[in-house]
Formats: C-alpha cells, sequence, structure tokens
C-alpha cells in the first residue's frame, strides 16, 4: 500500500465507520493524532502515513480496518444515525488536512 492509499484508507475508516473508533477507546485520542498532522504541514506523504501508522499501533482493529479497506471496495456508511456527533464533527481538519494530501480523482 502506497502512502497515499494508506493515508485515503484511514479516512475511510474514519469517514464511515466511527463506531470502530468508539469501539477501541480511540475517539479521544484523536485529538493528539490531529495537532500532530496539523504541525506537518510541511511534512512528505510518508511522514503522515508513518504518524499515523504510529498512532494506529495502540489501536490494532483500526489498523485491521485499514488494511481491509485495500483488499475490498469501499465501505458502506453505517446506518447509526444516533452516532452524532460524528468524528469529523469533533475533529473536522483532521480529514481536511489529510484530504489535501490526496491526488484530485
Amino acid at each position: 500500500m502506497t502512502d497515499e492509499e494508506f493515508i485515503s484508507a484511514f479516512l475511510q475508516v474514519f469517514e464511515a465507520k466511527p463506531e470502530v473508533f468508539e469501539q477501541v477507546g480511540a475517539v479521544d485520542a484523536l485529538a493528539t493524532l490531529s495537532n500532530t498532522i496539523s504541525q506537518m504541514a510541511d511534512s512528505s506523504n510518508q511522514e503522515v502515513a508513518d504518524a499515523i501508522g504510529n498512532w494506529c499501533q495502540d489501536y490494532p482493529k483500526i489498523t485491521d480496518e485499514i488494511n481491509s479497506i485495500s483488499r475490498k471496495p469501499d465501505p458502506q456508511r453505517t446506518k447509526k444515525e444516533e452516532q452524532e456527533p460524528r468524528l469529523s464533527n469533533r475533529y473536522p481538519e483532521l480529514p481536511e488536512k489529510l484530504k489535501k494530501r490526496l491526488p484530485k480523482s
């Protein structure tokens, strides 16, 4: 998986499967990851992917979800409307900063 594919897969899990972050107790820790990514504006995609990978070491289930993205089509969003606020509402800058690193499709 390339660095861009890894970043994209993380974003897909972040946006489509917020329950995974809730199940492993990673929601509050996203603040740390978001701050780290915010400070990496001049860093390479490899460095950003490494930072995400290092953060994910504490959450193997999230890593498993990211790895499964590369082996199957885009995940379907869960239908749990009660999961408000969505992760992207709590951490809006995280997906924005990561999306800027991906090639325009």
